[in-house]
């Protein structure tokens, strides 16, 4: 190979910005940034529904009931498949405009994307204020936070990281849990 043509090899590798590119900075397309927003949005719920049977009335069962049953334990797996429609929906119809819009008001008036994306996201939480109270709001805004800004870096192999180092922190949470209410840290 000469170095004409190795010049023109190296030159067709580099981006726009002179960087090079790798294997790992593909780019962000709409189908990664919704998988990701809607794994986001499952591993919150996955949090929400440990944190509730952590520190909520579904930890004490009633009096004569079981604490945890069979068929609780077969349905676990079809919570999660029943959780992933509204994800889709919240991530098509939230999510996923309050990045791209966030990216276009940073290049229409200047600052900071992220910035834009936390405005957006509060006040796409604020509309929920009439339905869900105080507490509801500031939930569904932090959790639509939280899934805009691990959505604003979905390149390609992210869907991995994210599944894995999101599981990893929900297990965390549910051990725990599960040691603090054994132990007596947590009240039941």
């Amino acid at each position: 190979m000469s170095e004409r043509e190795l010049r023109e090899r190296v030159v067709n590798e580099r981006d726009v910005n002179g960087r090079g590119m790798s294997k790992r900075d593909e780019g962000r397309t709409y189908s990664r940034m919704l998988w990701a927003s809607v794994l986001a949005l499952v591993l919150e719920g996955a949090l929400a529904l440990i944190l509730l049977v952590v520190f909520g009335d579904a930890g004490q069962p009633e009096p004569g009931e079981e604490r945890l049953s069979a068929l609780t334990l077969l349905a676990l797996p079809l919570l999660a498949v029943v959780g992933l429609v509204p994800a889709f929906a919240v991530s098509a119809a939230l999510v996923l405009p309050i990045v791209l819009l966030g990216e276009a008001l940073t290049r229409r008036v200047g600052g900071r994307p992220t910035g834009w994306q936390l405005l957006l996201s509060t006040a796409a939480g604020a509309l929920l204020w009439p339905l869900a109270g105080g507490p509801g709001w500031l939930v569904a805004t932090v959790c639509l936070a939280v899934a805009v800004l691990v959505t604003r870096h979905a390149r390609r192999g992210y869907f991995v990281d994210l599944l894995v180092w999101g599981t990893v922190a929900v297990l965390t949470v549910f051990l725990l849990g599960g040691v603090g209410l054994h132990a007596g840290v947590i009240d039941a």
